[in-house]
């Protein structure tokens, strides 16, 4: 056997062997809450009911009825084709152009590496605030740690994602427990007008974004096709 065969040969066997289905429903959803549970929530919330006054919550439905649209969107393309190539797989199957899609996965690495680095600095402000380590080395060590998870096995990752979405959920129980108290304490139809509660809308979506990457799972994912649909 000459050397371009065992190269091809052992090329196909890495091919074959492809990603660990180890995902299912619930790792799936606790995946995509992880990622809408963000920081998003937390800081927007203020600056969105300065907008729209007491009828804020008016801001989070319009926002989520927006979102249910692209969320369903996702969910029939991820059905189809439910490979981790997601949104450069769904512009090449709709357009057929390769620079389009080309340009619409590079757009999607750099968003992710952008977003990673943002949420990795903000770590590593409040680790410094608390530890006194230096923001820089706290940011690029839990981007290590996450990246070496991630490689290592998929199904670790998503139990320690799991931990950590049940934390942020908790956190947003805990202020609803705080506040079931002063329910009906305010009109909650006052509102600064339709321009700021559309406003406020605009700036919600910002926390609901974060569903899409569950298509991204699609080769980790137990029966793709009918886990991913039900987990958007």
């Amino acid at each position: 056997m000459s050397a371009q065969e065992i190269i091809y040969s052992e090329a196909k066997k890495i091919k074959d062997m492809g990603l660990k289905r180890e995902l299912g429903l619930f790792q799936t959803v606790a995946y995509g809450v992880g990622i809408i549970l963000g920081a998003g929530i937390y800081a927007l919330i203020g600056q969105a009911a300065g907008l729209a006054g007491n009828a804020v919550w008016m801001s989070f439905v319009i926002a989520a009825f927006i979102a249910s649209f692209t969320g369903l969107s996702y969910a029939e393309l991820c059905s189809a084709f439910p490979k981790d190539a997601a949104e450069y797989l769904y512009v090449k199957k709709a357009f057929g152009n390769k620079m389009l899609s080309f340009l619409t996965g590079w757009s999607i690495v750099l968003t992710g590496i952008v977003g990673a680095a943002a949420v990795a600095l903000g770590f590593g402000g409040y680790f410094s605030a608390m530890f006194g380590t230096p923001a820089l080395y706290a940011a690029l060590g839990i981007l290590a740690v996450f990246s070496l998870l991630n490689f290592y096995d998929i199904k670790l990752s998503a139990g320690i994602n799991i931990i950590f979405t049940l934390i942020e959920a908790s956190g947003l129980l805990l202020i609803i427990a705080l506040g079931v108290g002063h329910i009906g304490s305010v009109n909650y139809l006052e509102s600064t007008g339709t321009a700021g509660i559309f406003s406020a809308a605009a700036l919600i979506f910002f926390a609901y974004i974060g569903f899409e990457s569950i298509v991204k799972m699609g080769e980790e994912t137990k029966n793709p096709s009918k886990i991913l649909p039900t987990a958007l």
